[in-house]
């Protein structure tokens, strides 16, 4: 796992990027508060260690870190399309 920042809020998790399709994302508390989504009043109500949501601007941070070269693509080959008939 990786570490990356948040362009938004600044909160700081750890990210492998399996593939293209496949991200895990590792949140802890600070991270969580932190978040604008994810935290505060967005997150209260949740029960603690229940799945929550992504939050859009880490998934965007994501996606173009991995682009850029930042962060590993463990399987880094293209979907294959639907055959064209």
């Amino acid at each position: 796992m990786q570490p990356l920042r948040c362009s938004e809020c600044q909160a700081q998790v750890l990210v492998r990027k399996n593939s293209w399709e496949h991200t895990e994302v590792q949140w802890n508390a600070q991270a969580r508060s932190r978040c604008r989504e994810l935290g505060g009043a967005a997150g209260s109500g949740r029960r603690p260690g229940a799945p929550v949501l992504t939050c859009s601007a880490l998934e965007a941070g994501v996606a173009r870190a991995a682009t850029e070269g930042l962060i590993d693509v463990l399987d880094d080959a293209p979907i294959p399309g639907p055959i064209l008939q």
